[in-house]
């Protein structure tokens, strides 16, 4: 009885590589030549380089995975139907559901290894990608450096150069403006410049060559005095460019950084504080004198931050703001309930965002599942495995990805519940399939009411074998 699903499964090893290789190399072929810059122009050791590329691929591999799943299993069932392989299971009296359970089970198995890689080893290849990033930077300044834009990351100062030369760090066309509080910026002009660090890492240090220096004194905007000074050399030092990004990415983790337990405690501190300036805005309206009817009108009935994950659908039917009526009858509330506002919507965008990178962490798995269901029953169906393969593979993986992004945004604008939004793609798709297999396999969902065969003239009933 081994026999089927070993030669299924085994059937499904090589297009589920070839499909795994295939994606993965379509989703990081827009920065691959973004990594060989950074060998050929910028000077970025090869080996640094290749391990910015594997640990790049964790997002990746989170979406190849499923789509290789989905691409194995269409081209599996097409061979098989091609071959006659599946009419002559009918034949035999094997259920064609014996066939289908194999790949479904080592899909859910690899479902599960692929819940444990989102949840431990992404988020953490995910940080060491980041830190890699600002040691790259540290050796090489130029990386961060695009030729024709302004860049801002340095406290203070905004900087464009017309171009680089990633191999000396040597800077070509350099302007600089040096930002004042209150006053014109200045204006520093250069032939060439170079760009390093101090060993600590802490300061960046511009070295300018052959240039200019523009401004006009502080206070004498109106007293038509100009300063202009030339210089051979000139070194600029800012304090604190290095550590800035010392604390931002080693000690700290963004969302994509952080296994689910770390999202679920942030989100809660999210909730803590929303529960806590609820209550202060509360407090403010008791001492205003707002009547105790008002007070729900600070926390509506479909509120996006319960206590659960899950949020409440927001934006779809939105009727009139209750606080406009209470800052109309009580404007010394007014500026009150204005920064309540902005406070409030932060919080649930905050709330959001965690919840969904909670949910992507499941929802990606689970498509490997929801991919059986949905190519098994079609694979049976397709007499070629060619064209019409990648073509499905392309537009229910379309439709996936589509739905992914797309949820994501809707979530964060809090125009539908993050579980919704990431968690869409796979209930519709999973219904398909699951109504795709329950009659390609020739049984009956419990949902389902038995189907009465159709009688035609003749006395025969047509659906009977």
């Amino acid at each position: 009885m081994r026999i089927l699903p070993l030669y299924i499964l085994r059937s499904h090893l090589v297009p589920f590589l070839l499909g795994f290789g295939v994606v993965t190399f379509v989703f990081e072929m827009d920065v691959l030549f973004d990594y060989l810059d950074l060998v050929i122009n910028r000077g970025v050791p090869a080996l640094a380089v290749l391990q910015l590329f594997g640990l790049s691929l964790g997002f990746v591999i989170a979406l190849s995975v499923p789509c290789a799943v989905l691409i194995a299993t269409l081209m599996t069932f097409g061979r098989l139907s091609q071959d006659n392989e599946i009419t002559a299971l009918r034949v035999s009296g094997v259920h064609l559901f014996r066939a289908v359970l194999p790949p479904l089970s080592a899909a859910a198995m690899l479902a599960i290894g692929l819940t444990l890689f989102n949840n431990y080893v992404y988020p953490d290849a995910n940080h060491a990608f980041a830190s890699l990033l600002v040691d790259i930077g540290r050796m090489r300044p130029t990386v961060k450096l695009q030729e024709g834009v302004f860049i801002t990351d340095f406290p203070g100062y905004n900087l464009l150069v017309q171009s680089v030369n990633g191999l000396t760090n040597e800077m070509r066309g350099v302007t600089i403006y040096q930002l004042h509080a209150g006053g014109p910026p200045t204006t520093i002009l250069a032939k060439k410049g170079f760009l390093t660090y101090t060993p600590d890492g802490r300061t960046a240090v511009l070295e300018l060559e052959d240039g200019e220096i523009h401004e006009i004194p502080a206070g004498e905007i109106g007293a038509n005095r100009y300063h202009r000074l030339k210089f051979r050399k000139h070194t600029i030092n800012i304090q604190g460019a290095g550590g800035l990004l010392e604390r931002t990415v080693r000690s700290s983790r963004g969302d994509r950084e952080k296994s689910a337990a770390q999202l679920i405690a942030d989100r809660t501190e999210v909730v803590e504080s929303y529960t806590r300036s609820l209550e202060r805005q509360r407090a403010l309206f008791r001492t205003a004198g707002v009547p105790a009817r008002w007070l729900p009108a600070l926390a509506p009935e479909r509120e996006p931050i319960p206590t659960r994950i899950g949020l409440g659908i927001i934006g779809l039917f939105r009727r009139a703001d209750p606080l406009e009526q209470v800052t109309k009858q009580y404007p010394a509330v007014e500026m009150s309930v204005s920064l309540w506002n902005v406070e409030r919507r932060a919080l649930q965008r905050r709330a959001a965002g965690l919840s969904v990178e909670i949910h992507k962490k499941f929802a990606l798995p689970v498509a490997c599942v929801v991919f059986v269901l949905i190519g098994a029953p079609i694979g049976m169906r397709v007499r070629r495995a060619g064209p019409a393969v990648a073509f499905a593979s392309i537009g229910f993986f379309l439709f996936y990805y589509v739905c992914l992004i797309g949820g994501e945004e809707l979530a964060n604008r809090l125009m539908l519940p993050a579980w919704l939004a990431m968690w869409l793609a796979n209930l519709v798709l999973g219904t398909i399939g699951l109504r795709l297999t329950a009659r390609a396999c020739d049984f009956r969902l419990p949902w389902q009411g038995v189907r009465r065969p159709h009688v035609r003239p003749d006395g025969v009933a047509e659906g009977t074998r």
